[in-house]
């Protein structure tokens, strides 16, 4: 799998440990970022992963740089992509090429977009968790193939809540990308089923 970054990478780091084993099923052959000098890329170069950056602002358009991205996936010939903590909606190149994983900090179809920690608390939900989905064109709108329910807590602030979810969305993600890897997978319109 190539995996892409934005950040600190923890969600990397998960795959990354899980992959050193060899009965996970998975390797990770590259981690892609969007910026420069970032602790995902370092966690990648540590664990002796190639890496690629494509910034957009390098690029003179959005679809430049979505063919630049796509190209640089390409060239490792990964069976997936996972988004681990990428803060870009990838373009039609990319997810058109490869199945893409892409990670979320609520239960989807509640609380898409940026902010999905943050809108749950402000709307009094008493649970919420972390959805693993299969990336398309939208945001957040992809099918679901795993969700994971973490309970609010009274006095939780966004922090403690996101640093909760996060915890089970590494474990979430690491068994799905496994499961996956080992089994294979189907796609019927928005229905997901690992193995057969």
């Amino acid at each position: 799998m190539v995996v892409l970054v934005s950040g600190s990478g923890t969600n990397l780091q998960a795959l990354l440990d899980a992959t050193a084993d060899p009965s996970y099923g998975a390797a990770v052959v590259a981690v892609g970022a969007d910026r420069v000098g970032i602790e995902g890329l370092a966690r990648a170069e540590r664990a002796g992963v190639p890496t690629f950056v494509e910034r957009l602002n390098d690029h003179p358009s959005r679809a430049l740089w979505d063919e630049a991205v796509a190209a640089r996936i390409a060239a490792y010939e990964p069976d997936l992509v996972v988004l681990a903590g990428f803060m870009k909606i990838l373009g039609a190149p990319t997810l058109e090429a490869f199945p893409v994983l892409n990670t979320h900090p609520a239960l989807l179809p509640a609380f898409p977009g940026a902010h999905g920690v943050r809108d749950a608390l402000a709307y009094g939900a008493k649970i919420t968790g972390c959805t693993v989905m299969l990336a398309d064109a939208g945001v957040d709108t992809g099918p679901i193939i795993a969700q994971e329910a973490v309970r609010v807590l009274d006095g939780d602030d966004e922090a403690r809540l996101h640093e909760r979810i996060k915890s089970v969305e590494r474990g979430l993600l690491v068994d799905t990308v496994g499961r996956m890897a080992r089994e294979g997978w189907t796609v019927t319109g928005r229905h997901v089923r690992i193995g057969g």
